[in-house]
């Protein structure tokens, strides 16, 4: 059996050059089609994974239909017989409508996307939310809490859907828009705007601006991650600094509390990897020794 004389890598039969370090093989023994080596995909093909059809049958349908709408009828019909008006009854029965509704939308939306049903379930469950909230009371009180959060997550569920990955920088335009108008809207709701301006829209944009330089990097350095990796770890570290300042100046003072915790452990790492991407031996070395 052959080796590398450079690595020292197990060589195949027949190979003319070093599959880790590319090093041309001295003397190459005749490459002999009868004595290759079948390779596993070659002997057992890859299946094609079936899809799973989650769209529930009109039997089911009916049989959940009926399981539900028997307790809203007792309960309507004890509610009204009680007080003479609905209730209590209230709660239980749109908690079930939702829960059927929620189960029926597959059906009613067949051939629709994912995307579009997880809408609609968003959708019902908001109004929903605000429903009981109006019927408790003085509205809105509470509602319109969860509401926002279920818009912030179909932000977050859209930005993909609409611009795909291919368009990152749009998706991060996305989310960022409606980060900041969900927590502005926290804000105003929560008293006087204070926090906002001062805090929340800094840190946002922190953290925008590095998930858009990590996507140029991954973009610039696709051959060369361990470059793109720490080039990573040095914006997260200046991202953390920012942060842990900006919260310290806005509760009392400018100082750093933790991020010189996270920054001891990442620079090294950080330089650590630059000095592998820069050295092709001791890259060689390391993917040899952990079998990389």
């Amino acid at each position: 059996m052959a080796y590398c004389v450079r690595c020292g890598v197990e060589l195949q039969k027949g190979c003319k050059a070093c599959p880790l370090c590319n090093t041309e093989v001295i003397l190459p023994d005749e490459i002999d089609p009868s004595e290759r080596v079948t390779l596993f995909l070659d002997r057992m093909p890859r299946n094609v994974r079936p899809s799973i059809d989650l769209v529930p049958s009109k039997s089911f349908l009916l049989l959940v239909t009926f399981i539900i709408l028997l307790p809203i009828l007792v309960t309507l019909f004890v509610d009204i017989t009680v007080n003479r008006t609905i209730t209590w009854s209230f709660y239980p029965i749109t908690s079930l409508a939702l829960l059927w509704l929620l189960i029926a939308y597959p059906a009613i939306f067949k051939g629709h996307t994912v995307f579009q049903i997880v809408t609609m379930d968003m959708l019902t469950i908001a109004v929903f939310l605000m429903s009981l909230d109006m019927y408790s009371g003085s509205f809105p009180k509470w509602s319109h809490y969860p509401a926002l959060s279920l818009l912030l997550v179909w932000v977050y569920l859209a930005g993909p859907v609409a611009f795909t990955w291919k368009r990152s920088y749009l998706v991060l335009a996305t989310w960022f828009l409606g980060t900041a108008g969900f927590l502005f809207a926290i804000d105003l709701l929560t008293g006087e705007a204070r926090w906002f301006l001062q805090l929340a829209l800094p840190i946002l944009v922190f953290l925008t601006v590095a998930a858009a330089i990590c996507v140029l990097m991954k973009n610039l350095y696709k051959n060369k991650p361990l470059l793109a990796a720490g080039i990573t770890l040095i914006i997260a570290v200046i991202v953390f600094i920012s942060i842990d300042a900006l919260v310290n100046l806005y509760v009392s003072k400018l100082n750093l509390t933790w991020s010189p915790i996270t920054a001891a452990v990442f620079v090294p790492t950080a330089v650590f990897l630059f000095i592998v991407h820069r050295n092709d031996d001791l890259k060689a070395y390391l993917i040899k020794k952990f079998h990389v």
